[in-house]
């Protein structure tokens, strides 16, 4: 009896500890101050490694309130996926549709406008916005969807668990498509790198049995031999 209520205690600390991973966001807060650290002039970017075909929701508001900042969100290849300008607040979901890095990029119009300088750092330091980036399994709306499916709390934590498990295993699937990739460009680099072997081989062969008929021919002519 003893071993039975142990193993349930341990089955429902790893879902409460899967589900509080599964819910735990990422949100953080930056200033407009750009540092060298973004990809565009005047711009302060924030990126984030996004798979492919993950379903996205990035929110941003605004610090400081009456605040208002413009946002260009960019996929990897540097195409605008989404735009505002002058909000204290904005949310965009989307599903990526390559892999790589995503930026979020933060601006002042009227302040980009104005040379450097400390007066403009200074300005740039005074609006500072909270951002999120949700993706895969924590993008999912699991207590919209618990409400909606009528399911206990239970059952959603294993819903969750199913989920975070086939993102894990699609990762896996991901990594080992790299390691074949790897694998096979390895093995392409071995060959091509014995056969300049072997090459590099039979010139030298070559030019030593050139180098002695020649020189055997010399001498023959000077009479030497």
């Amino acid at each position: 009896m003893m071993t039975i209520i142990s193993r349930v205690s341990v089955v429902a600390l790893l879902v409460t500890t899967l589900a509080a991973r599964v819910e735990r966001t990422n949100a953080f807060e930056v200033d407009l101050l750009h540092r060298g650290d973004g990809d565009y002039d005047d711009m302060k970017c924030v990126s984030e490694e996004i798979h492919k075909d993950a379903v996205v929701v990035f929110s941003f508001d605004t610090v400081i309130a009456d605040d208002k900042v413009s946002l260009k969100l960019f996929d990897s290849r540097g195409r605008v996926v989404f735009e505002e300008k002058d909000v204290s607040e904005a949310s965009h979901g989307f599903t990526s549709e390559t892999e790589g890095e995503y930026r979020a990029c933060f601006y002042k119009p009227e302040v980009s406008s104005m040379a450097k300088g400390e007066e403009k750092k200074e300005l740039l330091k005074k609006h500072r916005v909270r951002l999120d980036w949700k993706h895969g399994v924590a993008a999912a709306e699991w207590k919209k969807l618990a409400k909606a499916t009528d399911v206990d709390a239970f059952t959603r934590t294993l819903r969750m668990l199913e989920a975070d498990m086939r993102e894990v295993h699609d990762g896996m699937l991901r990594l080992r498509a790299l390691e074949a990739e790897m694998r096979d460009m390895n093995e392409a680099t071995n060959s091509k790198v014995a056969w300049l072997s072997v090459l590099s081989l039979s010139v030298c062969v070559g030019m030593c049995v050139w180098q002695i008929v020649h020189l055997s021919t010399f001498f023959e002519r000077k009479k030497l031999l």
